[in-house]
């Protein structure tokens, strides 16, 4: 199947196209941010929305059509997203324009555009563009990961101990108690936590060794799909610490995700798996 479509498919043009798209969609980005007039607006009166992430989604959608107007989009701004459940066996893009938008919003540097081309039920590619660092994070599947075209690879960390950690919640309040409960967990038995707003990011950090670990409860394909491909093919361990909640498609499945490298994945996962304890 995977050479087929690699035969079907010119990963690497897509790629380059992607990367291109991304790098215009940052600079969109911050120039919007810069301008000092985003208007700001809350969805399910929780999840921060600005006038930015529609504009350059609209931007990321008509360049992708214009280069492939036959493929299919599956990206955060569309109506319906939440409920949404690709199958992703036809060529699909999942797109987040701007992952950490509440970072984005206050002037911080961790957000990112976040693009994956999916086909035959796989992400096939993806790109992560982190316009305030100026850094392109890039990976094809079985062609290795790579950060402005150089090759990264995970963390050579060898205990949790040593390890830091990333995590992010959700923009409400319910399960926090749970949440806090896990989190002080963790934070028992690793060197430090850290959390950036941008699951995208974390996994990307994770890819090329600024972290050693990232775990969340609930996040959402558009969030993911990029990152998880960059982390995969820099060496990383991928899974899941709890039964999926949502009925996903677990190629982007977001419920309960880990992605560590590869020496700390058990230790964090011994920790974070609770499907032995129901009552926590």
């Amino acid at each position: 199947m995977e050479e087929s479509i690699s035969h079907e498919y010119d990963l690497d043009e897509i790629l380059s196209i992607a990367q291109s798209i991304a790098r215009e969609a940052g600079e969109r980005a911050l120039a919007l941010r810069e301008s000092g007039e985003l208007a700001q607006n809350f969805k399910e009166s929780v999840e921060l929305v600005t006038s930015a992430d529609l504009e350059v989604s609209a931007l990321i959608g008509a360049r992708i059509q214009a280069a492939f107007p036959e493929h299919a989009f599956f990206t955060e701004e569309s109506e319906g997203a939440a409920a949404a459940r690709p199958d992703l066996v036809e060529p699909t893009w999942v797109i987040d324009p701007i992952d950490g938008t509440v970072g984005y919003a206050r002037g911080h540097f961790q957000f990112c555009i976040s693009i994956a081309f999916c086909v035959g039920g796989r992400i096939q590619v993806g790109v992560v563009s982190c316009p305030a660092l100026g850094e392109v994070f890039t990976a094809t599947r079985g062609g290795g990961a790579f950060l402005n075209g150089e090759r990264i690879q995970v963390s050579g960390t060898s205990s949790l101990e040593n390890s830091l950690v990333a995590t992010g919640f959700p923009h409400g309040w319910e399960g926090i108690d749970r949440l806090a409960r896990r989190l002080g967990a963790v934070r028992s038995r690793c060197r430090d936590i850290r959390r950036s707003g941008s699951c995208a990011f974390d996994l990307c950090w994770v890819a090329c060794g600024r972290i050693d670990a990232y775990y969340e409860e609930d996040i959402k394909a558009w969030d993911l799909a990029a990152g998880k491909l960059i982390a995969l093919e820099a060496g990383a361990r991928y899974g899941f610490f709890a039964d999926d909640a949502r009925d996903e498609l677990p190629e982007i499945r977001g419920y309960a995700t880990i992605a560590t490298n590869p020496q700390v994945y058990h230790e964090l996962l011994e920790i974070l798996d609770t499907r032995g304890d129901r009552a926590s």
